[in-house]
């Protein structure tokens, strides 16, 4: 009877164990699900509407700064206006997950997260030249939603290359040329042909690839000139001057959107401006 009675104490303990372990699995699953689809969809800048999937209504931010740590409280809205403030500071900038650890409610992620400086940031002017910024955040999750994170940015390493950015000569461009970036009829925005250059006026170096970054930075900045997104894009031209980069265009086309594209058409043309590989021309609806 006693060995019975010690058998179905242990049997209980495992149990109990095994049970507080598929708990404790099940919340680090879902706290790295949350998280992922949050640094990948809204922080990313791709879609910065959708806070509201993966944030609760009130979530408290713990800003690391060694001078001044400080709590903010982050609404919806003030999120999604805060990534747009990046966008309008660096354009569509290129974000990746550099690290990635997840464990029970908590997750922490590091990021690197590249841009062209399209607008002034602080007392640093715009200077369409790349800024990348390294930073990293625990994010605490519950009931599937961000409650609360604690974050860290290299804002001393951002500076210096804001700093170099802005010691750099660039070029007044003047626009020489007999149409507009864009025009306003009806409840429409058509976009004239962006192709590949950046602030000094000079065709971006580094292939294709780059060039097509550069034109679609450049039609997000045209786009933002009247407070729209790529998300309101609904026809995209694009010409090359060779199909052999159709498949490179939509690597890089593909990073612009969310879920929904807009109509397009892609053109096969002998050559364009400036001895440019791609050009786009798009319209744009204003909601």
């Amino acid at each position: 009877m006693k060995n019975f009675i010690l058998t179905f104490l242990l049997l209980s303990a495992i149990a109990l164990i095994s049970n507080a372990q598929n708990t404790t699995m099940k919340t680090t699953r879902s706290a790295e699900n949350t998280v992922r689809e949050f640094l990948e969809t809204v922080r990313s800048g791709k879609s910065p509407e959708r806070a509201s999937e993966f944030m609760a209504d009130s979530v408290k931010a713990h800003q690391l700064n060694a001078e001044n740590p400080e709590i903010v409280t982050r609404t919806l809205e003030n999120y999604t206006q805060h990534v747009e403030e990046f966008i309008q500071a660096y354009g569509h900038y290129q974000f990746e997950i550099t690290e990635f650890i997840a464990g029970g409610d908590k997750v922490y992620a590091r990021w690197k997260q590249t841009g062209n400086q399209t607008g002034d940031v602080d007392e640093f002017k715009a200077s369409g030249l790349p800024v990348t910024e390294i930073g990293s955040a625990v994010y605490k999750v519950s009931n599937g939603k961000i409650i609360e994170y604690w974050v860290q940015i290299d804002r001393k390493g951002t500076e210096i290359q804001q700093q170099r950015n802005s010691s750099v000569a660039s070029v007044p461009i003047k626009n020489s040329l007999p149409f507009p970036d864009a025009y306003i009829s009806g409840d429409a925005l058509y976009i004239s042909g962006q192709v590949g250059i950046d602030q000094t006026g000079e065709l971006v170096k580094g292939g294709f690839i780059a060039q097509a970054k550069q034109v679609m930075d450049n039609l997000g900045s045209v786009l933002r000139k009247s407070r729209l997104h790529y998300k309101d894009l609904v026809n995209v031209t694009i010409y090359l001057t060779s199909m052999d980069n159709y498949a490179e265009l939509n690597q890089v086309y593909r990073t612009y959107f969310d879920k929904k594209f807009p109509a397009r058409v892609c053109i096969a043309v002998k050559e364009l401006p400036r001895q440019a590989q791609i050009e786009i021309s798009a319209i744009a609806g204003f909601n």
